[in-house]
C-alpha cells in the first residue's frame, strides 16, 4: 500500500477513453494519482484552478480540433516548467517532424504508445523525481531567503541610528552587507560625561556564521556599554573585555578585526586602538592628518588566546576644531569593477574623493550625507562589485555654523512636532518674521509626516531618524531633509521652475491630502537627489518680507 500523502497527481489528456483508462491504471499501480480528462478545455480548467498540484502532464499529440502542441502553448502560459509527456502512436520516422517540435521545449518529452509499461513508468518516475527535487530546493531557497530577510532586519535593528546631530557631536553610518546579512558591526553610544564610544568591527568570514557572531558581539556591546563602571574603561580595556567574550563564546567560529574609539569632546581628542583593522583617519581643513606614525595597534580580537591589549597599543589624537574622524572596514578597499575582484578601488582615489567631499560638506552643514555621497561616487566610477561587507563610520564635534540650524529627528508625530517648535525658536532668535517661520514649519511638518506615513513600514519606522538643515540664503529659506525611506525618483529641479518642479516632486503626495497644494503654494522650487539609500530633498521657501530681510542682512546672520 502506498501512503496517499506521498502520491503525485499527474494529469492525463487523451480523447480516447480506453487510452485514458490504460494509462491511469499504469500510473496508479506505480503509486501516482492520475487525473484523466478527454478534452483540452477540461485540462486547462483544472490547470487554471490548481496547476501547482500536478507534477506532470501526459497528453496525446492528435486530439480532434486541438493538437498537443497548441495545448502546450496554453499550458506554458499557466506553468512554464511543468513536464509534458507527448504520448503518441505516430511514427517518428515518417517525416512529420513532431520530435523536433517536442524538443523545442526543454521540459517536453516523447513517449511512444507502444512502449512497455516499465519503460513508461521509468521515464515518468525519472522526470517527476527530478521535478520533486527542484521544487524542494526552490522551497528551501525561498524559506532561506525569508529567514535571511528577517535576520537582516534583526541585524539592522541592532545598529545605532544611521545619523545623529546632537548638541556637541555628530555621526553618520553607511552599512551594507555583501549579501543579505553582514559580519560588520558598529556601535555609537554616549560614554560618560562629554565622551562618546565608537566601535567598528568586522567578523572574518561571510554568510550566516559571521552574521550570528555579529549579532552576539553587537548584543554584548550594548550590554556592557550600559553598565555604570564601563565609562571608566580605556579602549585597550574594552578590547580585552571583548577578546575574552570572543574566546569564550565565538573562538570556534572566527575572529574579529576592530577599531575602538573614545571621543572626548571636553578635551577635543580621541583615544583609539586598532585591533587588526584599518587605522582611524582624521581629516581637517588641511587634509588628512598623520596620527599613528609609530604604527601602534594589536592583533585581531579572538585570534590568539593569550593576547593582551595595553595602553602602549593605544593612540591619542588631538582634534583640530574642523576635524572629522573616519573609520571603515576593509571591505571598502575590496570594492572592484569586476565580479572576481581583480580591479579594486585605488586607495589614492579613496583618499582624494573622501577629502574633497569633506572639504565641500563641512562649510555647507551636510556632513551626515558625506558617506552616502562617497559610496555613490565610487559606484558611479565603476567600483560597484562588493567582495565583502562594507561599513563606514564618520564622527566628530559639531561645529556651530553661523546662520545654520542642524538636527536629527526621530520619526514619531510627537518628535516631529517638537522639532518644528525647536526650529521655530531658533528662527525667532535669528530675527525671522513670524509669517516666514510659520510657512517653513508647515513645509517641514508636511515632509516629515509624509516620510513617516509612506517612507517606512511599522517595523523600521521605530528606529529611523531623519537629518534636517535650515538656513537663509538671500531672499529664501532653504530647508533640507535627509531620509532613508522608500526610494523616490532622482529629481533635480532648478529653483523657480515651479510648474515642472511641483508636478514631479509632488506627484506621489496625493494620498497625503494637503501635501500637493501646500508645497505648491509655499515653495518656489524643490530639488530632490538620491545617494544610494539616502534621499535628499531641498525646499526653497520664499522669505517675502524685504524689511526684515534687510535688517537681518545688516547683522550678517545669513549667507549672502
Amino acid at each position: 500500500m502506498h501512503d496517499s500523502r506521498n502520491l503525485s497527481k499527474i494529469l492525463v489528456v487523451d480523447d480516447e477513453k480506453l487510452i485514458r483508462l490504460t494509462i491511469s491504471a499504469k500510473l496508479k499501480s506505480a503509486g501516482y494519482v492520475p487525473v484523466a480528462v478527454g478534452t483540452v478545455d477540461e485540462a486547462v480548467a483544472l490547470l487554471n484552478a490548481s496547476h501547482q498540484s500536478y507534477m506532470a502532464i501526459i497528453t496525446d499529440i492528435v486530439m480532434g480540433d486541438v493538437d498537443g502542441f497548441a495545448f502546450r502553448d496554453v499550458v506554458r502560459g499557466i506553468d512554464k516548467t511543468i513536464p509534458i509527456f507527448f504520448m503518441t502512436a505516430l511514427d517518428p520516422e515518417e517525416g512529420s517532424g513532431f520530435l523536433k517540435r517536442i524538443i523545442q521545449d526543454p521540459t517536453s518529452y516523447y513517449l511512444p504508445k507502444s512502449a512497455d509499461v516499465a519503460v513508461l513508468l521509468k521515464r515518468v518516475q525519472r522526470v517527476v523525481g527530478s521535478r520533486r527535487i527542484e521544487q524542494f530546493i526552490q522551497q528551501q531557497m525561498e524559506e532561506s531567503k525569508k529567514s535571511l530577510t528577517l535576520a537582516a532586519h534583526v541585524q539592522a535593528s541592532m545598529l545605532p541610528a544611521r545619523m545623529i546631530i546632537a548638541e556637541k557631536r555628530f555621526h553618520s553610518i553607511w552599512w551594507r552587507p555583501r549579501d543579505s546579512v553582514s559580519g560588520d558591526l558598529v556601535e555609537a553610544v554616549p560614554y560618560g560625561k562629554g565622551r562618546c564610544l565608537y566601535v567598528l568591527g568586522d567578523i572574518q568570514g561571510h554568510g550566516t556564521s559571521a552574521a550570528l557572531a555579529m549579532t552576539a558581539v553587537q548584543s554584548f556591546l550594548k550590554i556592557f556599554s550600559s553598565r555604570e563602571n564601563t565609562p571608566n574603561m580605556s579602549p585597550s580595556n574594552l578590547a580585552n573585555l571583548m577578546h575574552r567574550f570572543f574566546r569564550r563564546n565565538l573562538a570556534d567560529v572566527s575572529y574579529m578585526t576592530a577599531i575602538i574609539c573614545i571621543h572626548n569632546l571636553r578635551t577635543e581628542e580621541v583615544c583609539w586602538i586598532s585591533c587588526g583593522a584599518p587605522d582611524l583617519v582624521v581629516v581637517d581643513d588641511r587634509g588628512q592628518i598623520e596620527i599613528n606614525p609609530e604604527k601602534r595597534g594589536g592583533l585581531p580580537i579572538g585570534l590568539v588566546e593569550d593576547t593582551v591589549y595595553t595602553a602602549d597599543d593605544e593612540v591619542v589624537t588631538k582634534l583640530p576644531p574642523s576635524a572629522v574622524c573616519l573609520a571603515n572596514t576593509d571591505g571598502l578597499t575590496d570594492l572592484s569593477c569586476d565580479e572576481e575582484g581583480n580591479n579594486r578601488v585605488p586607495e589614492t582615489m579613496i583618499r582624494h574623493l573622501r577629502d574633497e567631499l569633506i572639504e565641500d560638506s563641512r562649510p555647507k552643514g551636510c556632513l551626515i550625507a558625506m558617506p552616502y555621497k562617497f559610496m555613490r561616487a565610487c559606484e558611479e566610477m565603476g567600483y560597484n562589485k562588493y567582495q565583502d561587507d562594507v561599513t563606514l563610520l564618520m564622527f566628530g564635534a559639531r561645529s556651530a555654523i553661523p546662520g545654520f540650524y542642524e538636527m536629527t529627528v526621530q520619526l514619531s508625530p510627537e518628535s516631529i512636532d517638537a522639532a518644528a517648535q525647536e526650529m521655530g525658536a531658533w528662527c525667532t532668535n535669528e530675527g525671522w518674521s513670524e509669517d516666514a517661520i510659520m510657512r517653513m514649519q508647515l513645509v517641514f511638518e508636511e515632509k516629515m509626516m509624509n516620510v513617516h506615513d509612506h517612507g517606512f513600514d511599522d517595523r523600521d519606522r521605530m528606529r529611523e531618524v531623519t537629518g534636517c538643515r535650515l538656513r537663509r540664503v538671500r531672499d529664501e529659506m532653504e530647508l533640507t531633509i535627509w531620509d532613508c525611506g522608500t526610494p523616490e525618483p532622482s529629481i533635480e529641479v532648478a529653483a523657480g521652475n515651479s510648474g515642472t518642479a511641483f508636478e514631479l516632486v509632488n506627484r506621489d503626495m496625493s494620498n497625503h491630502g494637503r501635501g500637493r497644494l501646500m508645497v505648491r503654494e509655499l515653495c518656489k522650487g524643490v530639488e530632490r537627489n538620491r545617494y544610494g539609500i539616502l534621499n535628499e530633498t531641498v525646499y526653497h521657501i520664499p522669505y517675502q518680507t524685504p524689511a526684515t530681510e534687510g535688517e537681518i542682512a545688516k547683522k550678517g546672520r545669513f549667507p549672502r
